[in-house]
């Protein structure tokens, strides 16, 4: 068979070279909301081994967790679960907020009607207006009193009251002063700010160091706005073009990008008109803008947008997964989360699904013999159980954004 080598070259382009084909398709035309999932061979691991990743499912709208094999730990009882970070994961029930621990038992009782995710051992929980910090005991940290707050980063995190910001330390205690107009985390040993300038001038930029000290001030007027330190380098908008600022307080890559994102494992997507590519820490394309949009290069594959799909390539878009989702997260402890809300899949780097719920339509697949043999070799698995699925309900709206779209900023942009 001949082939047309201009199309086989521009095929190559448009989807990253040779990727990946999956067999999963990005929608899900068989799925059918309005009827329950009939799950009657579900298989719940009734002691899953204490080595498990967990992964949150969705089944008949109720929300549990599946192991790194795909099989049901945690049978779906809540309204939503989150990841689990510092050992606990977010879980809502009745519209309330608590913790949960590995095998699903509530370590905090679900009281809060905000709370975000622990990290360095804390989180933010509010009630509507406004935000405190409490530890994994469930102690309060911090009084719910604050204008706004963001995560631990390095030992501080960046508070807001009365419309000026500072930062906590680990004891909660007031470490940077309240003087801020505008606050980011701190990446790197240093945190972007603003403070107010001389009488009628605009808010000054720069970066303050872990001791509130100006470690970089613009005195030109020409930066716009900062970013987070990032493998050395933070993003940069002078005008309508970003750069790239080096810890020497000078550019090291130009501003001549049209949007910009951080650096990750030494490359960072840009936009170069209405297209996103990538570039490596000297500025140079590695991949070329052909993307609708890109996000950022974690352990394994980075997300991008072709057509309004979503798929996965790697660094020099050698390899990875045609766009073809609606719906799809950055890849976390190895798994990506790919599909149309709420009935999502997991799927490997190489584009093997390793839950789908959409072929519970067809029957689900019964996997006693499977773990049976797996008892046989193990004896963290004592035994399994088959139980009856959860009754389909309609669904309830996520609470919480994903957690890459997290803003790391202070006062938080209004939607």
């Amino acid at each position: 068979m001949k082939i047309n080598a201009g199309l086989f070259l521009l095929a190559c382009l448009v989807c990253g070279s040779a990727v990946a084909q999956l067999t999963l398709p990005g929608q899900a035309p068989d799925f059918e909301p309005k009827v329950g999932i009939d799950l009657r061979n579900l298989i719940v691991l009734t002691n899953p081994s204490f080595t498990d990743t967990l992964y949150p499912v969705n089944v008949n709208n109720w929300w549990g967790y599946m192991n790194q094999r795909g099989n049901l730990v945690v049978f779906p009882r809540y309204d939503w679960v989150d990841d689990f970070y510092d050992s606990l994961a977010r879980a809502v029930l009745d519209g309330k907020t608590g913790y949960i621990k590995g095998n699903g038992d509530w370590i905090l009782d679900p009281i809060y009607p905000y709370a975000d995710r622990f990290q360095e051992g804390r989180a933010i929980v509010g009630d509507g207006e406004h935000f405190g910090f409490i530890e994994q005991s469930g102690k309060l940290l911090v009084p719910v009193r604050l204008d706004g707050a963001l995560r631990f980063k390095d030992g501080l995190a960046a508070v807001m009251k009365d419309g000026l910001c500072g930062f906590i330390n680990v004891a909660g205690d007031l470490e940077i002063p309240l003087r801020y107009t505008s606050a980011r985390s701190f990446h790197e040993g240093f945190a972007a700010v603003s403070w107010p300038g001389p009488e009628g001038t605009p808010d000054r930029l720069g970066y303050i160091n872990r001791r509130g000290r100006i470690a970089f001030s613009d005195t030109t007027g020409s930066v716009l706005e900062l970013g987070d330190f990032h493998d050395g380098l933070a993003r940069v908008r002078g005008g309508e073009k970003w750069g790239y600022l080096g810890r020497n307080w000078k550019l090291s890559i130009n501003a001549r990008f049209d949007d910009a994102r951080d650096f990750t494992n030494g490359i960072a997507a840009v936009r170069i008109d209405k297209r996103w590519g990538f570039i490596d820490k000297r500025g140079r394309l590695v991949i070329q803008p052909i993307y609708d949009h890109a996000d950022d290069l974690d352990d394994i594959l980075v997300m991008v947008t072709l057509d309004g799909k979503i798929g996965y390539t790697n660094r020099i878009a050698k390899y990875g997964i045609t766009p073809q989702f609606d719906t799809a997260r950055p890849f976390f402890n190895n798994y990506a989360r790919v599909g149309v809300e709420p009935a999502f899949a997991y799927i490997t780097s190489n584009g093997k699904p390793v839950w789908d719920p959409r072929q519970a339509i067809k029957g689900f697949i019964n996997k006693r013999s499977t773990e049976r043999a797996a008892i046989r070799q193990s004896n963290r698995i004592t035994h399994n159980r088959v139980v009856d699925p959860p009754a389909y309900r309609e669904p309830t709206p996520v609470p919480y954004p994903p957690d890459h779209l997290y803003e790391e900023i202070l006062p938080t942009p209004k939607k």
